[in-house]
C-alpha cells in the first residue's frame, strides 16, 4: 500500500488530500502544528472507516523549517512515503508598504523554508518518489494585496521547476496551483462568489476538480516540472 504525508493535513484543504486519498486505498501521514484535535478525530474517523490502516499523526511546527523537517522525517520510522503534499501554508493580508520582516520571515519560512527542507529530506532519505507542491493562482499574478503570501508562493513555484529537473528521473515534482476553491479564514461563502465571478468561468473550483488535478499528477509518470491551474482561467488575467 503507497503511503503519502501530508502537510496541514488536519484541516481545509490539507484534511480534503487526507480524505481522498485514504479513499484511494494509500496510507495516509497527518502532519499539523497546532490542531491537536482535528489531527486526532480525523485519524480515527478514517480508521473507522477503513479498518487495519493506521493514519498516524505527526507534529511539527513549520515555522521552524530545519527543525521540523528533520523531526517529520525521524517520526515516520519505518513508513518510507512515496508521496509527499506540501499543503500547510499561512495567509496573511498586507500590501509590500506593509510587510515588515517579521511578517516577511514568517510567510517565507512555513511556506517555501520549510517545503524546501521537507523536499530536499525527502530526496537525501528516500531518493525516489513523487512530490507535489500546493500552490495558489495568484503567482501569476502581481497582486499586492498578501504580498508576503503571494512571494513566498511564487518562489515554491520555482522550487518546484528547479527539482523536477535536477531530482529527475527518480523523483518527480509538481504543482497544483487552485483558485476559489475555500473561503479564507474569517470569510465566508459570499467572498468565494465573489472572486469566483471575477474569473473566466465565472464559478468556484469544486473539491473534486482540485483532487483531480492532484491525482492526474500522481498517476502520469510521464509529467515532472508542471504546474496545474485549477482556477476557473483566473491565472488567464494575470
Amino acid at each position: 500500500m503507497p503511503t503519502v504525508l501530508i502537510t496541514g493535513a488536519a484541516k481545509r484543504l490539507g484534511k480534503v488530500l487526507a480524505e481522498f486519498f485514504a479513499s484511494k486505498n494509500w496510507e495516509v501521514i497527518i502532519h499539523y502544528n497546532n490542531s491537536d484535535n482535528a489531527a486526532k478525530e480525523l485519524s480515527l474517523s478514517l480508521q473507522k472507516k477503513y479498518y487495519g490502516r493506521e493514519f498516524s499523526i505527526v507534529k511539527a511546527d513549520l515555522s521552524d523549517p530545519e527543525q521540523a523537517s528533520a523531526l517529520l522525517i525521524n517520526q515516520l520510522h519505518i513508513k518510507r512515503p512515496d508521496l509527499l503534499i506540501n499543503c500547510a501554508s499561512i495567509f496573511e493580508s498586507s500590501n509590500i508598504g506593509e510587510t515588515n520582516y517579521k511578517l516577511l520571515r514568517r510567510h517565507m519560512k512555513v511556506n517555501f523554508e520549510a517545503p524546501f527542507m521537507l523536499m530536499h529530506e525527502f530526496y537525501n532519505c528516500y531518493g525516489k518518489g513523487n512530490i507535489i507542491n500546493i500552490l495558489d493562482a495568484r503567482i501569476i499574478s502581481n497582486s499586492w494585496s498578501h504580498a508576503a503570501y503571494s512571494l513566498s508562493k511564487k518562489s515554491l513555484t520555482e522550487l518546484t521547476r528547479m527539482a523536477a529537473f535536477e531530482w529527475a528521473p527518480n523523483i518527480r515534482v509538481n504543482a497544483v496551483a487552485p483558485g476559489p476553491v475555500l473561503p479564507p479564514p474569517g470569510k465566508d461563502k459570499s467572498y468565494l462568489e465573489r472572486v469566483a465571478a471575477d474569473t473566466p468561468l465565472k464559478k468556484s473550483v469544486d473539491l473534486n476538480s482540485f483532487l483531480e488535478s492532484v491525482w492526474f499528477l500522481v498517476t502520469n509518470s510521464a509529467i515532472t516540472g508542471q504546474i496545474i491551474y485549477c482556477d476557473s482561467g483566473a491565472h488567464l488575467k494575470g
